[in-house]
């Protein structure tokens, strides 16, 4: 069965806010991917993705995790 994927984050430059939170979202049992592409004027983008079904509750842990940063 196909599975249908969403971003919910996005980050430029270095990888690592976009790593730390696909670890923080694996670490609950969400499934991820961390996909990355070159861009001309910013470098690198990536974006972090989950699948549809996932997509509520990774949102909100996200968004909790990003509060206990700042």
């Amino acid at each position: 069965m196909w599975t249908k994927w969403v971003t919910i984050h996005e980050s430029y430059g270095l990888p690592r806010a976009a790593d730390e939170c696909r670890r923080y979202l694996e670490n609950r049992g969400i499934r991820v991917k961390l996909m990355s592409r070159k861009t001309k004027r910013l470098g690198h983008l990536y974006a972090l993705q989950v699948p549809v079904e996932q997509q509520r509750i990774a949102e909100e842990l996200l968004r909790t995790f990003k509060k206990t940063l700042y």
